[in-house]
């Protein structure tokens, strides 16, 4: 039986919340842009081995392919490799993509071919901290022994100081389809855990017919916290941002951008 959040929205019931993934491609091409400007700067070579880490439909490692880098994509949904395939496919990269079925939690043993093997691991659009601190550091460690000496990694993640700045409460979007999603948030301050319930419905005439209602659970951060996450893992982070223009990150950037080498 499916228990965890993550499982009853990437497993169980993921086509809702592919819709919010497509919804994002008209940002993909900023991301990858500044994804390789970073690697330019660190001598990724355009050919290097990447891991996606929760690679969704591979949104970011399809085209990163397309550039000439050999991307390997883990995620935890079905659903979701299986598209992320069918994108690989359509696009011809398949020879430049390999798609995993597996828990970021098991990184180790899912890749065990890959240790010491990554160039770069890119883990995007705030997809750590569904767990608990204990386990986003298991999730860092794993991620150590599966890059080379000087590997690099690259997470974009929401900034704390700025949801607790700007919180927003209740918030909607109007997606293709006419899919409308509610978003109602609650930030616990004690636990910095970010519970999101997200409402879906979908426009038919003058009416919503509801479709289901989802729960997202996560651990937010603040700098100094993923910071010091990142240094007991054994990585030593190097840059950080407050956005894909690699602008400096402060009290009033949504997006945090973590670079950390091995």
């Amino acid at each position: 039986m499916l228990t965890h959040w993550t499982e009853k929205l990437f497993i169980e019931d993921p086509d809702l919340f592919r819709a919010s993934i497509e919804a994002r491609f008209e940002k993909t091409q900023n991301e990858i842009n500044c994804l390789v400007d970073i690697f330019n700067k660190h001598n990724v070579s355009k050919d290097g081995l990447i891991l996606d880490l929760a690679c969704g439909i591979g949104r970011i490692s399809i085209p990163l392919a397309r550039l000439g880098y050999i991307v390997v994509g883990i995620d935890i949904s079905p659903s979701y490799i299986q598209k992320a395939i069918e994108y690989a496919q359509r696009e011809g990269v398949e020879d430049h993509t390999r798609f995993i079925l597996g828990d970021m939690r098991e990184l180790e043993s899912k890749l065990s071919e890959h240790l010491d093997s990554f160039d770069a691991i890119v883990n995007m659009w705030t997809s750590m901290g569904y767990w608990d601190e204990e386990t986003d550091l298991s999730i860092l460690k794993q991620s150590l022994m599966l890059s080379k000496p000087c590997g690099l990694f690259v997470m974009h993640t929401a900034n704390r100081d700025t949801l607790v700045k700007r919180f927003q409460p209740r918030d909607f979007t109007f997606g293709k389809d006419g899919l409308v999603v509610l978003m109602e948030r609650e930030l616990d301050i004690e636990t910095s855990r970010m519970i999101n319930h997200w409402s879906y419905y979908r426009r038919e005439g003058e009416d919503l017919r509801f479709l289901n209602r989802m729960e997202i659970n996560h651990r937010v951060y603040s700098l100094h916290e993923l910071k010091k996450q990142f240094h007991e893992a054994g990585w030593t982070v190097i840059e950080t941002f407050g956005g894909f223009d690699q602008q400096p990150l402060s009290f009033d950037t949504f997006n945090m951008i973590i670079l950390a080498k091995r």
